[in-house]
Protein backbone atom coordinates (compact mmCIF):
# COMPACT_ATOMS: atom_id res chain seq x y z
CA UNK A 1 0.00 0.00 0.00
CA UNK A 2 1.46 3.48 -1.22
CA UNK A 3 2.60 5.35 2.35
CA UNK A 4 0.71 8.67 2.28
CA UNK A 5 0.70 9.56 6.01
CA UNK A 6 3.47 9.34 8.10
CA UNK A 7 3.83 6.58 11.20
CA UNK A 8 2.91 9.05 13.68
CA UNK A 9 0.10 10.16 12.22
CA UNK A 10 -1.18 6.51 12.03
CA UNK A 11 -0.19 6.17 15.30
CA UNK A 12 -3.04 8.71 16.05
CA UNK A 13 -5.59 6.96 14.67
CA UNK A 14 -4.78 3.57 16.34
CA UNK A 15 -4.75 5.48 19.57
CA UNK A 16 -8.04 6.91 19.19
CA UNK A 17 -9.50 3.43 18.42
CA UNK A 18 -7.66 2.10 21.58
CA UNK A 19 -9.21 4.92 23.32
CA UNK A 20 -12.66 4.02 22.03
CA UNK A 21 -12.59 0.38 22.24
CA UNK A 22 -11.09 -2.96 24.29
CA UNK A 23 -8.76 -5.41 23.24
CA UNK A 24 -7.63 -3.42 19.98
CA UNK A 25 -4.81 -5.52 19.89
CA UNK A 26 -7.30 -8.90 19.40
CA UNK A 27 -8.42 -7.31 16.36
CA UNK A 28 -5.29 -5.94 15.16
CA UNK A 29 -3.70 -9.21 15.14
CA UNK A 30 -6.31 -11.27 13.80
CA UNK A 31 -6.52 -8.79 10.91
CA UNK A 32 -2.35 -9.71 10.51
CA UNK A 33 -3.57 -13.56 9.86
CA UNK A 34 -3.37 -14.14 13.65
CA UNK A 35 0.24 -12.89 13.38
CA UNK A 36 2.83 -10.03 15.07
CA UNK A 37 1.62 -10.49 18.76
CA UNK A 38 4.05 -10.05 21.02
CA UNK A 39 5.24 -13.89 23.63
CA UNK A 40 3.14 -14.16 26.59
CA UNK A 41 5.64 -13.30 29.08
CA UNK A 42 6.10 -9.81 27.51
CA UNK A 43 4.66 -8.40 30.65
CA UNK A 44 3.99 -4.96 31.84
CA UNK A 45 5.95 -3.52 34.85
CA UNK A 46 3.42 -1.84 36.20
CA UNK A 47 -0.47 -1.05 35.44
CA UNK A 48 -1.43 -2.35 31.89
CA UNK A 49 -0.65 0.39 29.80
CA UNK A 50 -2.89 1.08 26.42
CA UNK A 51 -1.38 2.95 23.72
CA UNK A 52 -0.02 3.17 19.89
CA UNK A 53 3.49 4.64 19.27
CA UNK A 54 5.83 4.23 16.21
CA UNK A 55 9.12 1.88 17.10
CA UNK A 56 12.18 3.28 17.03
CA UNK A 57 14.18 -0.17 17.40
CA UNK A 58 17.39 -1.24 19.33
CA UNK A 59 19.68 -4.44 18.91
CA UNK A 60 22.01 -5.06 21.89
CA UNK A 61 24.70 -6.91 21.96
CA UNK A 62 25.82 -8.79 24.94
CA UNK A 63 25.26 -6.66 28.79
CA UNK A 64 25.82 -3.54 26.52
CA UNK A 65 23.36 -0.80 26.91
CA UNK A 66 25.15 1.71 24.73
CA UNK A 67 22.56 1.53 21.60
CA UNK A 68 20.01 1.87 24.18
CA UNK A 69 20.95 5.16 25.56
CA UNK A 70 21.90 6.63 21.53
CA UNK A 71 18.29 5.39 20.32
CA UNK A 72 17.31 8.09 23.57
CA UNK A 73 19.42 10.56 21.49
CA UNK A 74 17.39 9.98 18.26
CA UNK A 75 13.89 9.11 19.50
CA UNK A 76 11.13 11.72 18.60
CA UNK A 77 8.23 12.39 20.53
CA UNK A 78 5.64 9.61 19.81
CA UNK A 79 8.05 6.68 19.74
CA UNK A 80 8.14 3.13 21.86
CA UNK A 81 11.78 2.16 21.82
CA UNK A 82 11.74 -1.42 20.83
CA UNK A 83 15.01 -3.28 22.44
CA UNK A 84 16.05 -6.64 20.83
CA UNK A 85 18.06 -8.10 23.45
CA UNK A 86 18.49 -11.72 22.14
CA UNK A 87 16.42 -13.15 25.10
CA UNK A 88 18.99 -11.95 27.52
CA UNK A 89 16.86 -12.02 31.04
CA UNK A 90 19.63 -11.54 33.78
CA UNK A 91 20.99 -8.42 32.40
CA UNK A 92 19.02 -5.32 32.80
CA UNK A 93 18.47 -2.68 29.79
CA UNK A 94 16.87 -0.43 31.14
CA UNK A 95 15.98 1.46 34.52
CA UNK A 96 15.00 4.96 36.14
CA UNK A 97 17.73 7.20 34.73
CA UNK A 98 16.95 5.62 31.01
CA UNK A 99 13.42 6.16 31.87
CA UNK A 100 13.97 9.94 32.76
CA UNK A 101 16.02 10.40 29.32
CA UNK A 102 13.20 8.55 27.67
CA UNK A 103 10.51 11.03 29.18
CA UNK A 104 13.03 14.36 27.90
CA UNK A 105 12.46 13.01 24.72
CA UNK A 106 9.12 12.08 24.06
CA UNK A 107 9.19 8.71 24.00
CA UNK A 108 6.01 6.86 25.26
CA UNK A 109 7.13 3.77 26.18
CA UNK A 110 9.50 0.92 26.12
CA UNK A 111 9.37 -3.05 24.79
CA UNK A 112 12.16 -4.82 25.59
CA UNK A 113 12.85 -8.55 24.83
CA UNK A 114 14.63 -8.94 28.55
CA UNK A 115 14.86 -7.45 31.77
CA UNK A 116 14.47 -4.02 33.51
CA UNK A 117 15.06 -2.95 36.46
CA UNK A 118 14.46 0.09 39.08
CA UNK A 119 10.78 -1.47 38.56
CA UNK A 120 9.57 0.57 41.71
CA UNK A 121 10.90 4.20 40.75
CA UNK A 122 9.63 2.93 37.08
CA UNK A 123 6.12 2.39 38.83
CA UNK A 124 5.79 5.47 40.59
CA UNK A 125 6.84 7.34 37.59
CA UNK A 126 3.78 5.65 35.70
CA UNK A 127 6.08 5.16 32.52
CA UNK A 128 5.53 2.01 30.30
CA UNK A 129 7.81 -0.88 30.05
CA UNK A 130 7.31 -4.16 28.85
CA UNK A 131 9.69 -6.57 29.80
CA UNK A 132 10.16 -10.23 29.80
CA UNK A 133 12.00 -10.06 33.17
CA UNK A 134 13.08 -8.35 36.03
CA UNK A 135 16.46 -8.16 37.05
CA UNK A 136 18.49 -5.78 39.13
CA UNK A 137 22.46 -6.27 37.59
CA UNK A 138 22.87 -3.24 34.57
CA UNK A 139 24.57 -3.78 31.67
CA UNK A 140 28.05 -1.98 30.72
CA UNK A 141 28.59 1.13 28.19
CA UNK A 142 30.58 -0.34 25.55
CA UNK A 143 29.89 1.30 22.44
CA UNK A 144 28.32 -2.01 20.70
CA UNK A 145 24.65 -2.46 19.31
CA UNK A 146 23.05 -0.63 16.93
CA UNK A 147 19.85 1.77 16.00
CA UNK A 148 17.06 1.99 13.58
CA UNK A 149 17.33 -1.37 11.76
CA UNK A 150 15.31 -4.39 11.78
CA UNK A 151 14.98 -6.61 14.97
CA UNK A 152 13.05 -9.13 16.62
CA UNK A 153 11.19 -8.72 20.46
CA UNK A 154 9.58 -11.03 22.09
CA UNK A 155 8.86 -13.53 18.41
CA UNK A 156 7.61 -10.78 16.02
CA UNK A 157 9.78 -9.00 13.62
CA UNK A 158 10.17 -5.21 13.96
CA UNK A 159 11.07 -2.33 11.61
CA UNK A 160 12.04 1.39 12.44
CA UNK A 161 8.69 3.25 11.75
CA UNK A 162 6.31 0.21 12.57
CA UNK A 163 3.21 0.93 15.03
CA UNK A 164 3.35 -0.70 18.12
CA UNK A 165 0.07 -1.40 20.05
CA UNK A 166 -0.09 -2.15 23.44
CA UNK A 167 -3.16 -2.93 25.39
CA UNK A 168 -3.81 -5.31 28.46
CA UNK A 169 -3.90 -8.64 26.34
CA UNK A 170 -0.05 -7.51 25.07
CA UNK A 171 1.86 -6.07 22.44
CA UNK A 172 1.60 -6.46 18.97
CA UNK A 173 3.60 -4.56 15.48
CA UNK A 174 1.57 -3.55 12.77
CA UNK A 175 4.08 -2.81 10.11
CA UNK A 176 4.31 0.22 8.16
CA UNK A 177 3.64 -0.73 4.79
CA UNK A 178 0.18 -2.04 5.87
CA UNK A 179 -0.65 -0.12 8.70
CA UNK A 180 -3.26 2.03 6.78
CA UNK A 181 -4.89 -1.43 5.72
CA UNK A 182 -4.60 -2.96 9.04
CA UNK A 183 -5.75 0.35 10.58
CA UNK A 184 -9.64 0.08 7.81
CA UNK A 185 -9.28 -3.54 8.98
CA UNK A 186 -9.38 -3.44 12.40
CA UNK A 187 -11.82 -0.28 13.03
CA UNK A 188 -13.83 -2.42 10.89
CA UNK A 189 -13.37 -5.25 13.15
CA UNK A 190 -14.09 -3.58 16.58
CA UNK A 191 -17.48 -2.31 15.20
CA UNK A 192 -18.09 -6.11 14.50
CA UNK A 193 -17.28 -7.44 17.42
CA UNK A 194 -19.16 -4.25 19.48
CA UNK A 195 -22.43 -5.70 17.49
CA UNK A 196 -21.57 -9.17 18.29
CA UNK A 197 -20.91 -8.83 21.93
CA UNK A 198 -24.68 -6.43 22.49
CA UNK A 199 -26.40 -9.62 20.63
CA UNK A 200 -24.83 -12.11 22.99
CA UNK A 201 -25.49 -9.93 26.12
CA UNK A 202 -29.04 -10.29 24.66
CA UNK A 203 -28.79 -14.21 24.74
CA UNK A 204 -27.54 -15.31 21.82
CA UNK A 205 -24.75 -17.89 21.61
CA UNK A 206 -21.17 -17.75 19.15
CA UNK A 207 -22.21 -20.88 17.73
CA UNK A 208 -25.63 -19.81 15.86
CA UNK A 209 -23.91 -16.27 15.63
CA UNK A 210 -21.21 -17.87 13.73
CA UNK A 211 -23.08 -21.23 12.65
CA UNK A 212 -20.62 -23.50 14.12
CA UNK A 213 -22.88 -26.42 12.99
CA UNK A 214 -22.17 -25.54 8.99
CA UNK A 215 -18.97 -25.51 10.13
CA UNK A 216 -17.81 -28.43 11.31
CA UNK A 217 -20.60 -30.64 9.55
CA UNK A 218 -18.22 -29.18 6.03
CA UNK A 219 -15.00 -30.36 7.84
CA UNK A 220 -15.95 -33.59 8.30
CA UNK A 221 -17.38 -33.63 5.19
CA UNK A 222 -14.33 -32.84 3.76
CA UNK A 223 -12.58 -35.72 5.63
CA UNK A 224 -14.76 -37.91 4.79
CA UNK A 225 -13.94 -37.35 0.86
CA UNK A 226 -9.94 -37.31 1.47
CA UNK A 227 -10.41 -40.58 2.94
CA UNK A 228 -12.39 -42.13 0.22
CA UNK A 229 -9.66 -40.69 -2.20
Amino acid sequence: MEKTRSPYEIAKDFQALIDQYDSVTCAATDCMDRLNGMYADLRPIGKDPRLAGVARTVKTIAGDLSAVVMALELAKPGDVVVIDAHDSRNTAFWGENITLSAMNQGVIAAVIDGACRDVEEIRKIGFPVMARGICPNVGCMAGYGRVDLPIQCAGAPVNPGDIILIDGNGACVVPYDRAEEILAKTTKMMQTETDVSDKLRAGATIGKLINVEAIMNSTFAYQERALEE
